[in-house]
């Protein structure tokens, strides 16, 4: 069969939709024709098999030469799916449709059905109610895209999946630290851009002085940076620097910055507890939390509060859950992740293998190859 994947979300582009999209392009390559328009530089992390076609990476270039590119390309030759990589795309699937007949397959985060701008709602959204199938990654975005008028049988709950490495041995462990030059005995990590959704900022503020008080050795360790050219543009380092300042915490948080793949496993693989302090952000969702899957698969749990998609990912075995807002609670959970000696890898390392990428392409396949 003849497939076609639109979506700005491939590499070089990173995240955790990156992530999703490109794996989804890897699975359906084994057993279909795939052709894909990217983003800029996305040819050269799919396979030589995959019909690429490059556009833009920016948001409104990319929206306009997709267009074009899947105008010409579908007029030369029938497709048998097309799939969305988000809610973004939901118009160019509905002309794709109404003009070749083509079936459509919209995949949804969260983010892409809230998102608070009047044109984005009047425009997007009734095309995406449109679609042959959706696929959401939580049951909170189903919620949500049910709320938005989707049909909801015609939605399917795919959680996001992860590949479970090798964990590392000591001697990369302690190359990666002395690289980073990090001091800490032990520390907390924050992964993933760095928004007003992630909570990064109101936890300095709230949780971590306490935290240091009573663990004095350990350290916050911060992966990522601000969000780039996407659908919400709330970076938010600058409130983040800001919080470290008025809490004197300069020392006592480190920021790595963006870094490859075997480094962000490392990363959580030291890492003794990975830190989700999400707080509610108008017109703005945390669809699922692949980073707590990630760090799972590295044998390392998630303390989070529970918004959004996140229960997913962390429950029933992936970490600790707490209610939103409640800052000395996190404060207590992240302090006996801390404080306990004991702690093994292999309950969570079991909770990410739940969710690993041939789960998902196992079962995304029968969406895609439906008649």
């Amino acid at each position: 069969m003849k497939v076609l994947v639109i979506t700005r979300n491939l590499p070089p582009l990173v995240g955790g939709m990156e992530r999703l999209l490109h794996n989804l392009v890897l699975g359906a390559a084994e057993y279909a024709e795939v052709t894909v328009i990217g983003p800029t530089g996305c040819r050269e992390y799919l396979p030589d098999t995959v019909a690429t076609h490059e556009c833009s990476n920016k948001l409104a270039g990319f929206l306009v030469g997709s267009t074009l590119t899947a105008l010409r390309i579908v007029r030369r030759g029938r497709f048998d799916v097309v799939i969305g990589g988000s809610g973004l795309i939901a118009p160019l699937l509905l002309l794709l449709k109404t003009l070749f007949r083509c079936r459509t397959l919209i995949l949804v985060h969260g983010l892409d059905i809230i998102v608070d701008h009047w044109l984005y709602q009047r425009l997007f959204i009734p095309t995406l109610r449109r679609a042959d199938q959706v696929v959401a990654n939580s049951r909170n975005t189903k919620r949500l895209a049910v709320e938005k008028g989707v049909p909801e049988e015609r939605i399917t709950i795919i959680h996001p999946g992860t590949h479970i490495p090798e964990l590392p041995d000591e001697d990369r462990k302690r190359e990666f630290l002395q690289r980073y030059r990090i001091p800490y005995s032990r520390y907390m990590l924050f992964a993933g851009r760095i928004t007003r959704r992630k909570g990064l900022s109101p936890f300095i503020r709230n949780s971590l002085p306490a935290i240091l008080q009573v663990c004095p050795d350990a350290g916050l360790v911060v992966v990522g940076d601000n969000a780039g050219d996407s659908l919400n543009r709330q970076g938010e380092k600058a409130e983040v620097m800001a919080a470290i300042d008025e809490t004197g915490l300069t020392d006592e948080v480190m920021f790595l910055g963006q870094v490859d793949d075997q480094d962000l496993e490392t990363a959580y693989a030291c890492a003794t507890v990975h830190l989700f302090p999400l707080i509610d952000v108008p017109g703005d969702v945390e669809g699922f939390g692949m980073v707590a899957i990630e760090a799972a698969a590295m044998g390392t749990p998630t303390v989070a509060f529970q918004v959004g998609g996140v229960e997913d990912a962390v429950l029933p075995s992936g970490g600790n859950l707490v209610e939103i807002g409640q800052y000395e609670q996190l404060r207590e959970a992240v302090s006996s992740f801390l404080q306990d000696t004991d702690a093994t890898t292999d309950a969570y390392r079991k909770h990410a293998k739940r969710f690993e990428w041939s789960r998902f392409n196992r079962e995304i396949r029968p969406l895609v190859c439906s008649t």
